[in-house]
């Protein structure tokens, strides 16, 4: 029985579980559960601190999607888009809602441009400057007379995600944005267009940094077609509103454009330079806008039967007390345990284990948890 079990069937420390606590591939919701186990330890803020403890109904639903990721529901959550738990969460709505707005605007003759915009940076530099200067620049490039220009050429609808890396010239925020046009348009088109705001970047940017642009400041793309430029657009605003959050943790921090929020986190608790970094990303973000959409759009892309629909489709696989789940997040075996949701017809054996722990979590609470929790067959 469960309640024979001694400690040394605990679960080894999660310093033995893989890359400083991170859970391996192949398990999206258990990487995103370890991840928020880092930022707790590593966050100023008392919301983050506290998201996911806790449940305020005294139990927590585990469910399985449709792809087999193991989802939580019953929880306390905090929103913010630096929690990797509910960035996943509300970046996916966000996706979801773009992808069905893009499609109705990308019927027909209609097509979509697709422009990054960067600023000057080098390390050293403040990152709340630098959020202050590329606000700036969009405001002077894209609103007003820059913003009638585009409306000239039959733009309808727009919007703009934050994303963020950091290198070896430290900060790097940069816009991607996405314009819809009521008509196909021409090379000439996206000449002039790229001319236009390429023009009143690099002035603006002067003006509010005192540096000089680069070239690839302004990146402009132009797709058409329904097909071609749903998936386009859908992978173009998904990537930043995710910040890649999966591959990146396991990409070893090594990618081209530097490392993002997701990676930089993963390496906080344990690399004083990463701790100190995160502080000041937390700083730097504190109450930014990273997701921006033209009035109307967002309602374009709304779907009533969305939230039903992706209820009915999951699979309710267990629930367990809010005690448990709080033992759970403070021994930092809230990934184990998710990947053993996922994969319990493989590890019939280990998820049994599990399943009677979390009926005893309601009916015979024990008072040594830890000796309880199913150890992995396999250390990643």
């Amino acid at each position: 029985m469960v309640a024979e079990q001694t400690a040394s069937a605990r679960t080894p420390a999660p310093s033995a579980l893989g890359n400083r606590g991170i859970s391996q591939p192949g398990s999206p919701a258990a990487q995103r559960w370890d991840l928020l186990g880092v930022a707790r330890r590593v966050t100023s803020r008392k919301s983050l601190r506290a998201c996911g403890l806790y449940s305020p109904e005294g139990q927590v639903a585990v469910s399985l999607t449709e792809r087999g990721s193991a989802s939580v529901s019953g929880l306390h959550t905090c929103g913010s888009k630096l929690c990797p738990v509910c960035n996943a969460r509300e970046s996916g709505k966000q996706i979801a809602t773009v992808q069905r707005a893009a499609a109705k605007l990308l019927t027909g003759k209609g097509c979509a441009v697709m422009l990054t915009l960067t600023i000057p940076h080098q390390r050293g530099d403040d990152l709340g400057e630098q959020l202050d200067a590329l606000q700036g620049a969009w405001n002077a490039s894209l609103s007003g007379r820059g913003g009638a220009v585009w409306k000239s050429y039959g733009r309808t609808a727009y919007l703009r995600s934050l994303d963020y890396t950091h290198g070896q010239n430290g900060h790097h925020p940069h816009y991607h944005a996405v314009f819809f046009f009521d008509r196909l348009l021409s090379e000439d088109d996206l000449y002039w267009l790229e001319m236009d705001v390429r023009v009143r970047w690099e002035r603006a940017v002067k003006r509010l940094t005192g540096r000089d642009c680069v070239r690839a400041a302004v990146k402009l793309e132009s797709v058409r077609g329904e097909v071609e430029g749903l998936t386009a657009v859908v992978r173009y605003v998904g990537k930043a509103l995710t910040g890649a959050l999966l591959d990146a943790v396991w990409s070893q921090g090594k990618t081209l454009g530097g490392r993002t929020i997701w990676q930089i986190l993963s390496t906080a608790e344990s690399n004083p330079r990463d701790r100190a970094l995160w502080k000041e990303i937390e700083t730097g973000f504190y109450k930014r806008r990273w997701f921006v959409a033209s009035r109307g759009f967002l309602a374009l892309g709304e779907d009533e039967k969305e939230e039903s629909e992706s209820e009915s489709e999951r699979e309710s696989l267990v629930t367990l007390s809010d005690k448990l789940w709080r033992v759970l997040n403070q021994a930092r075996q809230v990934g184990v345990f998710l990947r053993a949701c996922e994969k319990h017809e493989e590890e019939s054996k280990n998820w049994e284990r599990w399943k009677l722990l979390c009926e005893l979590s309601f009916t015979n609470p024990p008072d040594d948890w830890l000796s309880l929790i199913p150890a992995p067959e396999h250390l990643e």
